[in-house]
Order: structure tokens, then sequence, then C-alpha cells
């Protein structure tokens, strides 16, 4: 019986793709928190983050608009636009700012205390190049803490990654936010691949409704 489980869930995963990576996100009691990448089949010339940076922040939106949390949703947008003019404000040179995270500080090393909460995102990766983002995490107060989560991780990107790098992932959000401003849909499970796909490619976004994916072929 086991082994037949453990076939059926291999079968559902390779329907997902292949698994390249897992971030997870955790939050202690002494109002510290830890992100983590783990990189899983994919070469060190392989594992870009700032894409998954982007699938990431697209499959938050769209659990919060899921769980009708659009105010937290378009407040995250507000926020980590500010964000972006921040980032590529700097004359030849871009800032790294420290993202307000209130009371909490970032972990380096795992406590030895377990997390009060945890935010895990798994990243199957498909053969048409798109990630399928498997998100799972504690229950409660999601409108709260699935924001904080992102704004943990994108802080650790910011202190971890190189200048072009940086400057990549602060682009790509921004044109994430013009894909939504247009569309107006991250509440739609199309925005999932499509989002993305615009934010980190160079096409211009037809208003007329046009799929971006389809002008990059």
């Amino acid at each position: 019986m086991i082994k037949r489980l453990q076939e059926f869930w291999a079968r559902l995963r390779g329907d997902r793709g292949r698994l390249r990576a897992r971030i997870r996100v955790d939050f202690y009691l002494n109002k510290s928190a830890r992100s983590l990448v783990d990189w899983h089949d994919a070469l060190p010339q392989e594992r870009d983050p700032v894409s998954l940076a982007i699938f990431l922040y697209a499959r938050i939106l769209y659990e919060l608009a899921e769980l009708n949390e659009t105010r937290a949703a378009k407040e995250l947008m507000v926020f980590l636009t500010q964000v972006v003019d921040l980032v590529l404000s700097g004359e030849g040179s871009l800032q790294r700012p420290r993202l307000p995270l209130g009371e909490l500080t970032l972990q380096q090393e795992e406590p030895a205390e377990p997390p009060s909460r945890s935010y895990q995102a798994e990243f199957f990766q498909q053969q048409d190049g798109q990630y399928f983002v498997d998100l799972k995490g504690s229950l409660g107060k999601e409108g709260v803490y699935l924001p904080a989560a992102y704004v943990v991780f994108l802080q650790d990107c910011f202190n971890r990654l190189d200048p072009q790098a940086l400057r990549r992932l602060a682009q790509s959000l921004a044109r994430l936010h013009d894909y939504y401003k247009l569309r107006r849909d991250f509440w739609d499970s199309a925005a999932l691949a499509g989002g993305p796909l615009f934010a980190l490619g160079t096409v211009n976004l037809d208003p007329e409704g046009s799929d971006p994916e389809a002008e990059e072929h």
C-alpha cells in the first residue's frame, strides 16, 4: 500500500515537472525570520533566483486574491513599486535598501528552536521552461504572513544578488506590475505563468490583450 502511494505521488509530481528549487521562509517566536533557497537537479549555471522571485510573487498575489485578501495584495504591490523605484534610483549604481520588517530581524543561521510559522514553495520546471509553484504554509493571518514571507525572501535577495541580477530583479518586478495594471488578473490562474513570462522577457505588453508569451515566439 505504501509503495503504491509513493508511486502515485511520484506520477503526480512528474506531471508537474522536475523539482528545481525550494524556498522556505520561517518565522520564530523571538521575532526573527529566515529564508532559505535549496536547489535541486539544477547545475550552478542554471540557477536563476530572479525567476524564482518573480514566479513566487505571482503565486503569492494569486493566493491572496483567492483568500479575498485583494487589499493586502494591492498594498504589497504599492510597497514593492516604491522599493523598485528606490533600487533603480541611483545614478549609475544600484541601491540595496533595507526593507521595513517591523520588529522582525533576519536570521542567517537556523535557530535551535523550531519555527512557529513556515511557508514553503517548491518550483517544478515543466518542458516548456515554465515553473509550477506548489505553495504550502501555516494557516491563519495569511494576509499578513504571506506578504511578510515574500518581503523576508526579497531582502535576502537584495543582500546576496550581484548587481546585474539585482537590476534584473527590480526591472522584472516593475514589468510584472505593468502586466497586472493592464490585465488586472492576478486572481486569474493564467497570470501564474503569463505574468512572470512577460516580467522576465523583453516584449511589450499589447493593450489589446494579445498573449505576451505568444509574442516571444
